[in-house]
């Protein structure tokens, strides 16, 4: 069951509330539909990223992997593909909404900065006061001169530094970009081989505020967000959105006031009992029916059979959602819980199950599974099948006749 701590003012805002409550089960399927890894159709990967406006993106190439699996089968691009929206700045990544990279279509990169940077400055502050960022403005000015040029590696912009005798490494270099990033002087620019690059925020970024216009209004960016935030994940509480967006209870409440008729409360039932979940009014069939999405990962898949999702560490559907997240995962297993190299989820029918890995070696993949508990037969042959749309991702190797997808004997 969900606590009911500090849900008072849970159903506080605009909207009806529904009379028809919600179980898990049913917000897990809206979820799945929403984020379009059930019956997925969406054309590229800009596309994948705008829809789902900000995806967290610290994991790079399981980021990407993650976003080609809510792409139409026939469209899906492969790793390089997916990398190379990137280097033509379709994607950008940067530090936006909380802590840690997203990835963000060029035009939102403005107003979300604009947004959330207050915010995310504020959660740095502890360790800007350790690293001592507010003062290193020379620095920032070095770095910034430098990116003007060319786009620049975190190494090269080390170098610079060192060179013009203000050397930096470690968190403190990563803070002080970091910080550039957030002030909008900073923003990815296309790989250097394996490498991620530093580019000019105006660069990379088309002016004006994207979907708001040419001014920027606060109460108008909160609109935008939570409005996109509930098209693309269904169902949400208001601790949920403030989890995933860094914003207070008291914005997310104000956003949903100013929402007004377009947001509808939805009580929770079952394990969701006592909590109010909110969507939009004219919500997508996929969240209002999800059952008519619930097949396989692919159209043509067998409906009767186990669906095994290959997801990443940091997949929005998990980090999403905070308060309601237990509805993705299956008793007995911690999203925190990662044994080694294994960070990665695997979900069974949508429900985490275990984890796994990837190691992308030259002429092929190796992928090892930690389940959580012993599979069925039927889900270590979809298993495999999924390890074989990982090869077929990364161009390596032929589909492989047997992975090791036995229980781990430590679970």
């Amino acid at each position: 069951m969900v606590s009911n701590r500090g849900r008072g003012r849970g159903r506080a805002g605009g909207g009806a509330v529904s009379e028809a409550p919600v179980d898990g089960r049913h917000v897990l399927a809206a979820r799945l539909a929403a984020q379009h890894l059930r019956s997925p159709d969406l054309p590229d990967v800009p596309s994948a990223v705008g829809h789902l406006v900000a995806v967290q993106g610290q994991e790079f190439h399981p980021a990407l992997w993650g976003l080609t699996r809510r792409l139409r089968p026939d469209a899906r691009p492969g790793a390089a593909g997916a990398a190379a929206a990137c280097d033509r700045g379709e994607v950008v990544r940067t530090h936006v909404l909380r802590p840690t990279w997203h990835l963000l279509r060029p035009d939102d990169a403005r107003w979300l900065l604009e947004l959330s940077a207050p915010r995310v400055h504020q959660a740095n502050g502890t360790m800007y006061r350790q690293v001592g960022t507010a003062g290193h403005a020379a620095e920032i000015d070095l770095v910034v001169a430098a990116v003007q040029e060319r786009p620049r590696t975190r190494r090269e912009l080390a170098g610079l530094l060192a060179a013009h005798g203000r050397p930096l490494e470690g968190l403190a270099l990563g803070y002080v970009l970091a910080h550039a990033e957030l002030d909008r002087l900073l923003i990815s620019g296309p790989l250097d081989g394996k490498q991620q690059t530093f580019a000019a925020f105006d660069d990379r970024v088309p002016p004006g505020y994207g979907p708001l216009g040419e001014r920027f209004d606060r109460d108008a960016a909160l609109v935008e967000l939570l409005r996109r935030y509930l098209a693309s994940r269904a169902y949400a509480t208001v601790k949920d959105v403030a989890q995933w967006s860094g914003f207070t209870l008291t914005d997310v409440r104000h956003a949903l006031d100013l929402l007004g008729d377009e947001v509808v409360a939805v009580p929770g039932a079952g394990a969701l009992d006592g909590a109010t979940l909110w969507r939009l009014a004219d919500a997508d069939p996929r969240v209002l029916a999800p059952e008519s999405f619930a097949g396989a990962v692919a159209p043509d898949g067998d409906p009767a059979a186990p669906v095994v999702d290959l997801l990443q560490s940091y997949d929005e559907l998990f980090v999403s959602y905070g308060e309601s997240r237990g509805v993705v995962v299956a008793d007995g297993v911690d999203l925190g819980d990662r044994r080694g190299s294994f960070i990665h989820a695997i979900a069974v029918d949508g429900v985490v199950v275990g984890r796994w890995r990837w190691v992308v070696g030259t002429r092929d993949v190796v992928l090892e599974p930690q389940w959580r508990r012993a599979p069925s037969p039927a889900e270590e042959a979809a298993f495999a099948a999924q390890a074989d749309a990982v090869r077929a991702h990364w161009g390596r190797g032929a589909p492989a006749p047997g992975v090791s997808a036995g229980a781990d004997p430590g679970a």
